[in-house]
């Protein structure tokens, strides 16, 4: 927390009365302050944002986020956005403004997310931008890897991070609340829709380096995954 108190501390010298609000986000947001050393995800809001004001914080910045960008153990870089702007983004960021309003907490000034309002169909909207956006990638990297196993195993583990994040979306849509694992938000999607539980487990067992692919399940579980990302966009298409 020490290291976040110095920011915060940074911030106000820089922007004064222009720093609105400071909070973090993400699943981090309710660790105690003794827990909070690194991969914290913070939103800066000040009145306005022009160029020169990331000139001038960009020190700060650097020394929040601490190590190189492939250090595990450093923090994501700040998100900064200005007083209107943050105000004008529900609609497009529907998905991760929900999941904000779900989960931060104020560390300086006022709570902005308070008066957030993300409707129901930008929410579905975006839910279904993203499987699409998600599948169209996947099929062109596995256009242009076909032939190479291990390059086109790099696609694939980063398949089941948005998943998840498309999953809690559609549990949010249904009402549901949400897990924090996401072993259990999987146990809730299989209750709601036609999504295949085994597989998206092995997706999880691969992220999570608990599992390893050799050439031939490398194969089946890319013929899978653009099986269960079309099925997927489907039953969003039609919520």
């Amino acid at each position: 927390m020490k290291k976040l108190d110095v920011f915060i501390k940074e911030l106000t010298e820089i922007f004064g009365n222009r720093l609105k609000s400071v909070f973090i986000y993400g699943s981090t947001a309710k660790l105690a302050d003794s827990e909070l050393c690194d991969n914290v995800n913070l939103m800066v809001i000040t009145d306005v944002l022009a160029g020169e004001d990331l000139k001038k914080v960009s020190a700060s910045a650097k020394k929040w986020c601490g190590g190189s960008l492939f250090d595990r153990s450093r923090n994501p870089e700040p998100l900064f956005m200005g007083e209107e702007e943050w105000a004008n983004s529900a609609d497009v960021y529907a998905m991760e403004y929900a999941d904000i309003k779900e989960n931060h907490r104020v560390v300086y000034g006022e709570d902005p997310v308070c008066y957030i309002n993300v409707t129901g169909e930008n929410l579905r909207l975006q839910c279904e931008r993203e499987t699409k956006n998600l599948l169209m990638r996947f099929r062109s990297h596995y256009l242009l890897f076909a032939n190479d196993y291990r390059k086109l195993q790099t696609s694939i583990v980063p398949v089941i991070k948005s998943c998840n994040a498309i999953f809690k979306t559609v549990l949010r849509l249904k009402g549901i609340a949400i897990p924090s694992s996401p072993y259990e938000v999987l146990d809730k999607i299989h209750d709601l829709t036609p999504v295949d539980k085994d597989f998206y487990e092995k997706l999880l067992c691969r992220k999570e380096k608990h599992c390893k692919m050799n050439r031939k399940e490398t194969y089946e579980i890319a013929d899978k995954t653009v099986q269960e990302l079309d099925k997927l966009l489907k039953y969003i298409n039609n919520l």
